[in-house]
């Protein structure tokens, strides 16, 4: 047992010494993307923690949440496909500029307005521009490393993000009762809280303005046929196994905070603790699983840990001890990072050139079409005062993940690799 935990220490140690290794290689792109994400990250991780919170101390139910939480999904879904022929025409910089500027505007305004019109609006306006966030990143990082650097670099962005949007939670829980000198009243604290998470929202844009175009056309023509009708077998692939990827998640995770705090009865502060907390699992995971795809293939580790996450949705549907909901939550969010990250490196590796900008869009829209009804679902159910239905069906979203990759992502690629074998046998 000592020599097993011994040698998972060394992996990890190993695996946060190639990242470090990596991160000295990057271009100056790459960096530069990595340093918006930490910014971003403390910015998105505020708001995680106090926005759903902020909400119901104006008065609002959780239904009413819902369809505010649907608004950014149901705004990607419509602005995914355009933000690629923008960006093919402006190019990744600029593109990326507009992106943390209008988030952290729209940001500011949910928390400025107190209509509930008005910041459904915002995040409707704030989700047009994130869908680029998504979009744009794919193949921006695709283009920016190696074939050798191109899973660490899509790892070591999901681990800086998930760190720094720790960061933010961390905050998140604190902050607000360290702003009992500006009022008493807890909506207010909030409001300023999330001021404070635009704000960083916003100075991404400066990292931004650093950046190198590497992909600009003056003649590319606009055509939705690799995005429609001229969608190949893998794209509508991917997006079918994104959709049920935007449901497992979006059904419990943007509520988490709600389910700590009204369902197993703990404070804020420990809510912000605990997702504070996530990035430890998730940083070993992330730094073990690129190990564990060189050993066992990037396809089959990522069904391997597909399979493996329904199990915790049904833990916090059932559990009433706030440490087990805490651990099965870092378990959760570990495994469904680092599987989305070599997932997203193999997406972009596999697919065809010409085909890279229309996945990466079909990915987030129906990524976002799974959250958006994922949203709707929830806030249902938790207006209801039932928090155990979105965690089973979470899992079965994630069973259904899990399958669609198997079959569609790790048969179909095996069997290529026997016919390779047998075209070229080994001498």
């Amino acid at each position: 047992m000592k020599d097993g935990c011994m040698n998972l220490l060394s992996r990890w140690f190993q695996g946060l010494r190639n990242y470090v290794g990596y991160f000295n290689r990057f271009n100056q792109n790459v960096r530069l993307l990595m340093l918006t994400s930490c910014l971003s990250g403390i910015g998105y991780g505020i708001f995680s923690v106090d926005f759903n919170l902020y909400i119901l101390s104006l008065g609002f139910n959780p239904a009413d949440l819902g369809r505010v939480l649907s608004m950014g999904p149901f705004a990607q879904i419509l602005s995914a496909i355009p933000i690629g022929f923008v960006a093919e025409k402006m190019g990744y910089r600029r593109i990326y500029v507009a992106i943390f500027a209008i988030i952290g505007l729209m940001q500011f305004t949910q928390a400025a307005v107190v209509q509930l019109p008005w910041i459904a609006g915002a995040a409707f306006i704030s989700g047009l521009a994130a869908s680029g966030g998504f979009v744009v990143k794919l193949p921006f990082l695709n283009a920016n490393t190696s074939d050798a650097e191109r899973t660490h670099a899509f790892s070591m962005d999901s681990l800086l993000q998930g760190v720094f949007t720790a960061l933010g939670a961390l905050i998140a829980g604190y902050l607000p009762n360290l702003l009992t000198f500006l009022s008493a009243d807890p909506s207010e604290r909030y409001r300023y809280t999330l001021f404070f998470a635009a704000a960083l929202t916003f100075l991404g844009l400066l990292p931004a303005l650093l950046m190198r175009d590497t992909q600009r056309s003056t003649t590319v023509k606009i055509s939705l046929k690799p995005y429609l009708w001229g969608m190949d077998l893998f794209t509508a692939k991917g997006a079918a196994i994104e959709f049920f990827i935007g449901l497992t998640m979006g059904l419990i995770v943007p509520f988490m905070n709600l389910y700590f705090i009204y369902h197993l009865g703990t404070t804020r502060e420990f809510f912000s603790m605990v997702e504070a907390l996530v990035w430890i699992p998730t940083s070993i995971a992330l730094a073990l699983l690129p190990i564990v795809a060189l050993r066992r293939g990037v396809a089959e580790s990522i069904t391997m840990g597909r399979f493996l996450i329904p199990i915790f949705p049904l833990v916090l549907a059932f559990t009433g001890l706030p440490t087990l909901g805490a651990l099965a939550y870092w378990a959760y969010r570990g495994l469904f990072s680092s599987t989305q990250s070599i997932w997203f490196s193999l997406a972009m590796a596999t697919s065809q050139p010409k085909s890279r900008t229309a996945l990466s869009a079909w990915l987030e829209i129906t990524f976002q079409v799974g959250m958006a009804i994922a949203a709707l679902l929830t806030g249902s159910y938790l207006a209801r005062g039932n928090y155990t239905m979105p965690f089973v069906l979470s899992a079965g979203a994630a069973l259904m993940t899990a399958s669609l990759t198997h079959w569609f992502i790790s048969v179909p690629l095996r069997r290529a690799r026997a016919s390779q074998k047998q075209i070229h046998p080994a001498e």
